[in-house]
């Protein structure tokens, strides 16, 4: 189908040929005739790269113009929302206001009412449906990308209750890869079906086998015995190559390994990018090894890299400038970075009791990157076969069909947290209307009754009224109680906020930072770090020292929750280290962790502290108490000593730039407004820009002022010596 054929607006056309594109691929053509642009809903199950994004693009901009409204564009991570809010920017020209949400789940963000287009994370939308955002109602299209990820355990379920809430109220355009029962999900959203297999990039597909390379058309080739060949061969060819692992330490040692192998095909303007893509990455243990890796034209891409460093990655990979990437499976998640060639070292991982098989769709997802187009007429996805025969690998994961999806609210967690947020934020009245709701989630189609789930929904109600969040009338009508109500809007577990009222007694009668970190790393909603086996007893000795200050008993070594409680006084010990000043390498060496972990469990930590201090306020608080919690909560956020809680709170001023003017004798903002600016410059850190901000929020007018041209005052290097 040619461009200029859309049934669309005339001005959406000219932006589409402005791209350079005339004709629509085969499944673009299909998709856009099944009657989503009358506005039918549709399920596209096909390859990465076949131009899932442009229907959608096509889809939301002409039904904005036609009808007005918004569309809700979902993803399922942050970088994906970044990367889906720059491309949509452009059709701006057309007066279309874009708009991403994906941090504050407290919120109704109101502001998103001025926009047309929303990209957001699926847990950022499901927290403003709780919140009941009045612009909402405006919604007219729901896109769900990676609509696959309903199969996910840890997310599968909040994107099933979007869809079941915005179901007949907004059309649903669901986006993804090939998935083994993609009929069943379109039956279940009253939506048409469109699967392809067709890719823009022919795919060819094979395994790798001690030198021997086996493709699914019965060619073979030959290479030297070690699977990083195929990383040399596709560079001297002047292509691209992502290699796939299970580990992260698998990922550097690959990646340092490859680096020196392909390093003397680097030309000379070659390894001057990369020293200016090295120049800009802050030094830590683990950007160490990066730089290391870079040298050669090499990176590594895993969870524990800063979203930072994995953006600048990824920016320089499709730039050219690193000419391979050794990933875990994290960058096989939608983030648009594709290759020549595509290795997946390893079809299996490490899960809790043992290794297990990687599922086909996470592999075949993994070898849809291969193939960039209009740079590549093939594309190239090698699995390595390392013990494993390759005939069985070919025919399980290049013949084999991807798993089926299921419904994920069996995860009691997540249902438990849904059906509080029935109840308290979407007027479900009774257990009859409740029933009724959950009769048209997937679960409930996939099951074919609704028994099973009214039995757990029965068991969430018990314990939802047994612990206060709810309540029932006399006509047996549900009753929201405030600590309900604030909990699911706080988008939190009500485990969790039970866990925090229960201790709230003890709390009161010693707060301290180290037993409401562990009451926090406590909770179901705390990625805890992993005590290990060499570790614990040095914990145990840890919590044995600091028993009094905890607010829950240390469990004996034969209860199940022994190794969990260890990694939460972990967790807790790396928080008091951060609030303590600690610097940030000195904590990735102590307890052997990333920067992503840190940031992780930061960011985590923030969103629980301030839950903490918005049910503590429900329970008749004590004002000091509530101080020292808020005081906490800013010391948490910025990774400060209680001397400089006066300093952060100014704009731009973070835990080394406090540090520096603290140290340099500007310990608080009478001290600030009495300096001259040229002192307060000579800071290190302290520029005319931050200073002008500083200025700005005081209310003070800033002279005309040269920065000098050294610093000389303290930073917190020194402070740390």
């Amino acid at each position: 189908m040619k461009v200029d054929e859309l049934p669309v607006d005339e001005r959406v056309k000219r932006i589409i040929k402005e791209r350079g594109i005339d004709e629509l691929y085969p499944p673009q053509a299909e998709a856009l005739k099944s009657g989503v642009l009358e506005g039918k809903n549709l399920v596209l199950a096909i390859p990465t790269a076949s131009g899932k994004t442009l229907v959608s693009e096509i889809v939301m901009v002409n039904k904005l113009l036609t009808e007005g409204g918004k569309a809700v564009y979902l993803v399922p991570l942050k970088a994906l929302a970044e990367e889906k809010y720059r491309e949509f920017k452009e059709w701006e020209k057309l007066g279309i206001r874009v708009a991403a949400t994906t941090g504050d789940y407290d919120s109704t963000d109101d502001w998103l009412g001025r926009y047309n287009i929303i990209v957001a994370t699926a847990e950022k939308f499901d927290s403003l449906l709780r919140h009941g955002a009045n612009w909402i109602k405006e919604v007219k299209l729901v896109v769900a990308d990676e609509v696959h990820l309903i199969g996910s355990y840890d997310r599968g379920a909040t994107l099933e209750m979007i869809l079941t809430h915005m179901l007949g109220r907004a059309q649903i355009l669901a986006l993804s890869a090939t998935v083994g029962n993609a009929e069943e999900l379109a039956e279940w959203l009253d939506a048409s079906l469109v699967v392809s297999d067709w890719r823009p990039v022919e795919l060819r597909k094979g395994v790798f086998h001690l030198g021997q390379l086996f493709w699914e058309d019965g060619k073979t080739d030959r290479y030297p015995e070690n699977w990083e060949s195929l990383v040399v061969d596709a560079i001297k060819k002047e292509k691209q190559a992502l290699v796939f692992v299970n580990t992260r330490r698998s990922a550097e040692k690959e990646a340092i390994s490859l680096s020196s192998k392909i390093s003397r095909l680097l030309t000379k303007p070659e390894k001057r990018a990369l020293e200016e893509l090295i120049s800009s990455i802050e030094d830590n243990p683990t950007t160490e090894k990066l730089k290391r890796a870079l040298r050669g034209g090499v990176a590594f891409h895993h969870a524990g890299l800063s979203r930072t460093e994995r953006t600048l990655i990824e920016d320089a990979f499709r730039a050219k400038t690193i000419k391979a990437i050794v990933a875990t499976p994290t960058l096989a998640a939608g983030v648009n970075t594709p290759a020549f060639r595509v290795i997946i070292r390893d079809t299996k991982r490490y899960a809790g009791f043992g290794w297990t098989d990687i599922p086909v769709l996470e592999i075949q997802q993994m070898m849809g990157r291969a193939g960039r187009p209009k740079y590549d007429k093939v594309g190239e996805a090698i699995i390595v076969a390392r013990t494993e025969d390759p005939k069985k690998l070919i025919d399980k994961y290049i013949h084999g069909k991807p798993e089926k999806l299921f419904s994920m609210l069996a995860n009691e967690q997540a249902f438990r947290s849904q059906v509080l947020a029935l109840i308290t934020n979407f007027g479900i009245e009774n257990f009859g209307e409740l029933v009724s709701f959950l009769s048209r989630t997937f679960y409930a189609h996939q099951k074919g009754d609704t028994a099973s789930l009214e039995h757990k929904a029965k068991n969430i109600v018990y314990f939802l009224i047994e612990n206060e969040f709810v309540d029932m009338d006399m006509e047996d009508s549900f009753m929201p109680l405030p600590f309900g109500k604030r909990t699911s809007q706080l988008y939190i577990d009500p485990l969790t906020a039970k866990k925090f009222r229960d201790a709230f007694p003890q709390l009161e009668k010693n707060p301290n930072p180290f037993g409401i970190f562990q009451l926090i790393a406590s909770t179901p909603d705390m990625a805890t770090l992993n005590a290990r086996r060499r570790e614990m007893e040095d914990y145990l000795d840890l919590a044995y020292e600091m028993e009094e200050y905890l607010y829950s008993n240390i469990p004996y070594y034969e209860d199940a929750r022994f190794q969990g409680f260890l990694g939460q006084v972990k967790t807790a010990k790396v928080l008091l280290d951060w609030i303590n000043e600690v610097p940030e390498p000195r904590i990735y060496e102590t307890y052997n962790i990333d920067p992503g972990d840190l940031y992780r469990i930061l960011e985590l930590a923030d969103w629980l502290m301030y839950s903490l201090i918005e049910l503590y306020k429900l329970f008749e608080p004590n004002e000091d108490v509530l101080q020292y919690l808020r005081d906490l909560h800013l010391r948490l956020r910025h990774g400060v000593r209680e001397e400089l809680l006066e300093l952060v709170k100014l704009p731009n001023i973070g835990r080394r730039r406090a540090r520096a003017l603290y140290s340099a004798g500007f310990r608080n903002v009478e001290a600030i407004l009495k300096a001259k600016p040229r002192d307060l410059l000579q800071v290190e850190g302290i520029g005319l820009k931050i200073l002008e901000g500083i200025y700005r929020h005081l209310g003070v007018e800033i002279t005309a002022v040269d920065e000098p041209k050294q610093k000389k005052k303290g930073n917190l290097d020194d402070f740390l010596k």
